[in-house]
Order: C-alpha cells, then sequence, then structure tokens
C-alpha cells in the first residue's frame, strides 16, 4: 500500500510504557502478582497497522535498559521498524497501574510518567528523518501524551510535522474532567491546526472547543471547526465483562457526513480501543475513503476489545469478518 514511492506508509510519534495490572480482575490491595502490557497510543496504532500489512514506523525515546527493549522488542516482533528509536542511557521507563474493572467496578488507571527518557530528552535528539519517507505521519495526543510535563515534546513534533510533505494524522483525547494546561492546549491546537486527517473524541471536543451536545450533531461542529480536514469523532461505552458500544462519526474533506451504527462487543479489555481505532481509520483513508475509513476504525475499535491488553492483535482477515458480520461472538 506504499504511496508515491515512500519507505513507509504511516509513520507514528508518541511515548511508550508499561502497563502493570493484577491478574483475574483483581484489585492492587489484593492482588500478588502483575501481568506486564507494553501500552502508548502510538505504538499501538503502529502495530494495528503492521498487523493490517502496512509498512510502519515508530518515532520515540526509550531509556537503554531491559524496561526499555522491552518495548522497543514487543513492538519490533509484530513488524514496525524501530530503527529510528532513540535510546537514552539509563533513561526511565514509565508505568502505569491499571484495575480492569468488572461491572459495576469501572477500570482505573494511575500513572507514573515522571522523567521518563521520553519527556527528559533534550530538544533536537529526537530522528525526525523517516516523517519525510512516509505518506502518513500520524501523532498520538491522548493521555498520558497531553501532560505538562511533555509541552516541549510538542513544541518540538510540531515543526517536523509543518515541514513535512506527508499527510499529518492526529489522535486527540484528553481527560474530560480536567482542565487541559493552558501550554499544552496551545501546542495542541497548533498541531490540531496543522493536521489533515484528526480523530477526536467526544470529551475532547466538550473540554477542548466547549461542544455541548450528542454525538450525532457533533459532525456539524466539525465541519465548522475541522473544515478541510478528514475528521473522525468517537465515542465509546466500554466496561469489562458487560457487553459495550463503540460509536462514531467522520465528516470527508469535502464536507461529506459519515455514521455506522454502534460496534458492540463483550469486552475483555478496552484499553487499547482508541489506538486499534485510528489504525482502522488510517488503514481506510489509505486504501478507499473517510467513509469506508470509519467503518475499518469502528471495526478495529470492538476488535481490540476482545482479547486482553493495549496492543492490538486483529489481522486484515479479522477486520474484513467484523465489517461484513460474520466474526464470532461480534456484531455491527
Amino acid at each position: 500500500m506504499r504511496e508515491n514511492g515512500t519507505r513507509y506508509d504511516v509513520v507514528t510519534w508518541g511515548e511508550g510504557f508499561l502497563r502493570l495490572s493484577p491478574s483475574g480482575r483483581e484489585r492492587f490491595e489484593q492482588a500478588g502478582g502483575f501481568s506486564v502490557s507494553v501500552a502508548g497510543g502510538a505504538l499501538e496504532t503502529a502495530v494495528g497497522l503492521a498487523r493490517l500489512g502496512l509498512r510502519t514506523a515508530w518515532l520515540s525515546v526509550v531509556g537503554d535498559t531491559p524496561l526499555g527493549m522491552k518495548l522497543v522488542n514487543k513492538v519490533r516482533e509484530h513488524g514496525v521498524d524501530t530503527e529510528h528509536v532513540v535510546r537514552i542511557p539509563d533513561g526511565r521507563t514509565g508505568l502505569c497501574y491499571t484495575e480492569t474493572g468488572s461491572a459495576p467496578r469501572p477500570t482505573r488507571s494511575w500513572y507514573d510518567m515522571g522523567d521518563t527518557a521520553f519527556r527528559s530528552v533534550r530538544p533536537g535528539t529526537e530522528d525526525w528523518s523517516p516523517t519525510h519517507q512516509t505518506a502518513v505521519f500520524h501523532l498520538d495526543l491522548t493521555v498520558p501524551m497531553v501532560d505538562p510535563a511533555n509541552a516541549a515534546q510538542l513544541e518540538a513534533a510540531l515543526g517536523p510535522a509543518r515541514a513535512t510533505d506527508s499527510q499529518i494524522s492526529i489522535l486527540l483525547d484528553v481527560p474530560g474532567e480536567e482542565r487541559l494546561d493552558d501550554e499544552v492546549r496551545k501546542r495542541v491546537l497548533e498541531l490540531v491546526e496543522a493536521a489533515d486527517i484528526l480523530v477526536v473524541t467526544l470529551r475532547a471536543l466538550e473540554t477542548i472547543w466547549g461542544f455541548d451536545g450528542p454525538l450525532a450533531s457533533a459532525a456539524e461542529e466539525a465541519r465548522a471547526r475541522f473544515g478541510g480536514k478528514k475528521t473522525a469523532i468517537v465515542e465509546h461505552r466500554l466496561s469489562a465483562s458487560r457487553p459495550g458500544a463503540w460509536e462514531g462519526v467522520a465528516v470527508s474533506d469535502a464536507g461529506e457526513t459519515f455514521r455506522e451504527s454502534p460496534n458492540e462487543a463483550q469486552v475483555i479489555d478496552s484499553d487499547g480501543a482508541l489506538g486499534a481505532f485510528a489504525a482502522g481509520f488510517l488503514f481506510g483513508i489509505l486504501r478507499e475513503c473517510t467513509g469506508s475509513a470509519l467503518k475499518y476504525g469502528n471495526a478495529a475499535a470492538a476488535l481490540a476489545c476482545s482479547v486482553p491488553g493495549p496492543l492490538n492483535w486483529f489481522t486484515r482477515q479479522d477486520l474484513a469478518s467484523q465489517i461484513e458480520g460474520t466474526g464470532s461472538g461480534l456484531q455491527r
């Protein structure tokens, strides 16, 4: 699917970290051991795209330690090019502690990202050369990326985003209950302005732009605010151990609106759903059109919830079966 002789179809940028979860949906107070998963929106999207057959690379900074190498090795295992990941001697790897809920108890996460290799690196250290060798340059702006400690990193990414001839893709999600730091908000808005492709959650639309309405009317808001961009706005009602729904609307760069019926799934783990949606949406954009991209994104998000852990393990055949309605245990 390589376009115009580029080396990559999609290059992603963002921080990777390790997620620690008690086994068997225990609470941390009960737990005697933990499962360890590789996580981070940019690497999750890169893995999803690689498993769909696209040539992908992940740009990041990691510690040159066993923990940092665990991130790199797991991503490379799925076919993602990690050649341009910068290794920092003794650099710290971020941690996320996640209790996977079971209804009525929700899933909860706590982040320990202080002074990680990614956040501590000096400007100019990262290798941005692949941004000139790809059809799409995708930036992850989700928790924990939209943090005051990352303001300098967001500013550093703005230069390559503006300088490249590639399409710029942004995945944006912010905590709905928190006010975004002013400096981070400024950098986020600058990156959004530079984007050609935008995936934004409904709660980000509410928090950043003051949108007040249902998903059904969000397409009109997107058309007004992001005209000329291929845009998807998503909302999920996903909780472990009971059926959940993932829903999205999309607007093409020409202003056409698309909406699909909610994709329902029995949720095992919803952590990777956003990164999976971005992977499916970009796959559809590169392969067909915005309307098809929404179908692929919704199907990918539902599939990601069917396995434990944040990484996306679906295949192109899984995606086709989900869209056609023939996937076992999944409905569209």
